[in-house]
């Protein structure tokens, strides 16, 4: 009997020692037979919106990164397709924020590579010019766009990861009434997305009794001066001063405004962030509002992210590339997961409609280690469910005042 318990104590033993070794064994066999699989990447890492599209480049390049390590759900390591084991490797196209070569990146991956998923490219004019296209090259892509109308033109494999930015503009005006500001100026870029977004908030303003007496539109990519039109809405004696716009230039037209001897507040859309930050100096923005996505609010407070997932993601990229990035980073990460994980559950890596009627399921599983909890992906295309914030900059951070949720009703 003492025999046999010590011949069984010691199978156990041996089971408890060597099993280490047979995981890290079972890993590297794993690692050892997979296939090599093709992503692509579309955005602009030259050109005036290069900080934008350098941090969609390295947020994808994050996520696949992990998921080659961690597999989508954790089971890794890459994609687990049928019984094949597949690593993503990316394809990347600099269009240089030019619609034009959008679609002849598109075109150059899909001949190179013909791949199925291609995340970007970033700005909505981009992502018009690609949906010409993708159908007939059999690429699903996700293309960062604001604008309400991306998701309205039918596009059977486009995937908008965000709500449209105009929908936040009847808050914005709400929580501007709830401060007391009474005078509202505008200025937006000429994109599409951000004028909608501007006249969204103009309507509702004035519908609640606020006074819009200025309204300018600019080619922010063409434009580095804002001192006049700052001189002439200075002129004006608003309150606040509402702008939509890329990043960058929407901290020098904060400047500009300071500049002239404006004393009022500002009201930034989700493009706000860690550079403007640095540009402008919140010291000088006190009591000014942002309409953001937790990037903005989770770098500040990383102790409030009960969830850690924009943490964990914030430390990696900062660790990686040693200097901020644009919100955009954080935007593409989840696509590229779900992009990822809808392969798995479709069962293919090369039919692209196959992959884009996995993608709700990829979602609603809510297994993803996603940075925006979306729980959705709407008929139309629509990534949804993720709540955005409105935040107020007090000393060297911000107040949340609210979240903003938006009805699928609305959206649908």
């Amino acid at each position: 009997m003492r025999k046999r318990f010590n011949f069984l104590f010691l199978a156990i033993l041996s089971v408890i020692v060597f099993m280490p070794y047979l995981a890290d064994a079972q890993a590297t066999k794993a690692t050892a037979d997979m296939k090599p699989l093709k992503v692509g990447v579309i955005s602009a890492q030259s050109g005036p919106i290069a900080f934008m599209g350098t941090s969609v480049l390295r947020g994808v390049e994050t996520a696949i990164k992990n998921i080659n390590e961690k597999g989508t759900l954790g089971k890794g390591p890459g994609i687990l397709v049928g019984n094949q084991r597949y690593k993503l490797e990316i394809a990347n196209y600099d269009d240089a924020g030019d619609p034009a070569k959008s679609v002849a990146g598109m075109r150059r991956l899909s001949e190179m590579y013909k791949l199925p998923v291609v995340l970007g490219p970033f700005g909505t004019p981009q992502v018009w010019a690609s949906q010409e296209v993708n159908v007939g090259l059999g690429i699903l892509f996700n293309g960062l766009s604001t604008s309400d109308q991306s998701r309205k033109k039918g596009n059977p494999l486009y995937i908008q990861e965000r709500i449209p930015g105009l929908y936040y503009g009847d808050p914005m005006a709400q929580v501007c009434i709830d401060k007391g500001f009474k005078k509202a100026c505008v200025i937006t870029d000429i994109n599409e997305a951000f004028m909608s977004w501007g006249k969204r908030f103009k309507e509702k303003f004035e519908a609640l009794g606020g006074q819009v007496p200025a309204f300018e539109s600019v080619d922010i990519k063409n434009t580095t001066d804002f001192h006049s039109v700052m001189t002439s809405f200075r002129a004006k004696n608003p309150d606040i001063i509402f702008i939509s716009c890329y990043e960058e230039a929407g901290a020098l037209i904060t400047n500009h405004a300071i500049d002239v001897g404006y004393k009022g507040k500002f009201i930034y859309t989700s493009e706000w962030g860690a550079k403007s930050e640095k540009i402008v100096g919140l010291d000088k923005i006190q009591g000014s509002l942002v309409q953001a996505m937790n990037y903005t609010y989770y770098r500040k407070y990383p102790e409030r992210d009960k969830r850690g997932v924009f943490t964990a993601f914030h430390k990696q990229y900062m660790s990686t590339y040693k200097e901020e990035y644009a919100q955009p980073a954080t935007s593409i990460y989840d696509p590229a997961l779900m992009f990822a994980r809808a392969m798995e559950i479709a069962g293919s890596v090369t039919d692209a409609r196959a992959i884009r009627a996995a993608c709700p399921k990829a979602l609603q599983e809510a297994k993803l280690p996603m940075i925006y909890p979306n729980i959705d992906v709407l008929k139309n295309g629509l990534m949804w469910g993720a709540p955005e914030l409105m935040l107020e900059v007090k000393e060297n951070g911000y107040t949340l005042l609210k979240e903003l949720k938006v009805a699928k009703e609305l959206l649908e």
